[in-house]
């Protein structure tokens, strides 16, 4: 058996108490020069139920919605005021459903009129993220697409302090309650994260994080409408940490929502999966 002197031992041994009690401070994405940032999300709810009253008479069928979106982002240095700039190329945004009840099928699909776009995107030191859109798309038709855009820039997910394996922290789901479900934006939505492990490879180091997204809501209508609905997401973020990018996200749950107008009530639970995976890439669009 091979044996180690005792001073070697002590060495390896103090070298990696040193790593493991190293704490890891997440900062912002380091790219190399020409490199974007290509983002791909899908979410749906396969398995979901829908149950639907009107005027004493009910009836129950299944619903299918997937979102897909595909954007390429690259972002270029700050103006000489420090103004923050990039460029986004928007490949795809879709939202399609498949509803069955009592026996008929319903199938709706919406592709946003930003696909095959490329339009420019600024920040202030004091403003708000600002896209500017060439005039072909009606902004009123793009505004729920543009409002997502801007939650996802203002991401911040991370404090700015040393974590260790096992911290937990809060943080602002909001972008992930967007890409899920849209209906109740005040909704009172509680995110939690937790370190759980740290994997060193020869090639890169990966921080995996826990999950745990709930959020409550409802909404009242002047016209006598109403509803309400419940979001309960737990999963797993990993961050490469040598480029600081979140290279995958996925969350599994529950989605609950109830609605009533007029004497029709309407509701649904949908269990929902969304993955999103970033990757760098060289996009000869920014070249």
């Amino acid at each position: 058996m091979m044996r180690f002197h005792p001073a070697v031992t002590i060495l390896a041994l103090a070298a990696f108490c040193s790593t493991a009690s190293a704490g890891i401070v997440f900062g912002p994405v380091r790219g190399k020069p020409g490199q974007s940032i290509r983002l791909v999300t899908r979410s749906e709810t396969p398995g979901g139920t829908l149950q639907k009253s009107i005027g004493g008479k009910s009836s129950a069928g299944t619903i299918l919605l997937t979102r897909e979106r595909e954007l390429v982002w690259t972002f270029r240095d700050p103006a000489a005021d420090g103004t923050r700039r990039g460029m986004v190329k928007v490949t795809k945004i879709s939202t399609t459903s498949k509803t069955v009840i009592d026996g008929r099928t319903e199938n709706l699909s919406d592709a946003s009129p930003l696909v095959g776009k490329m339009f420019a995107m600024s920040k202030s030191l004091k403003g708000d993220w600002k896209f500017e859109l060439d005039g072909s798309v009606p902004l009123v038709r793009v505004q729920k697409e543009i409002d997502e855009l801007k939650v996802y820039l203002k991401r911040d997910w991370y404090p700015a302090r040393d974590l260790n394996v096992g911290d937990t922290w809060e943080f602002d789901p909001a972008w992930v309650k967007m890409v899920v479900q849209r209906d109740f934006s005040n909704a009172q939505t509680i995110g939690t994260m937790r370190l759980r492990q740290v994997r060193n490879s020869f090639t890169r180091r990966l921080a995996v994080i826990d999950i745990s997204i709930q959020s409550t809501g409802a909404k009242f209508q002047s016209d006598g409408s109403s509803g309400e609905g419940t979001i309960d997401l737990t999963g797993q973020v990993t961050v490469n940490l040598d480029t600081m990018l979140d290279e995958s996200l996925e969350l599994k749950g529950t989605i609950t929502t109830q609605s009533s107008k007029a004497g029709e009530k309407t509701q649904m639970k949908l269990p929902v999966r969304l993955v999103a995976t970033k990757t760098f890439v060289r996009d000869p669009a920014f070249q």
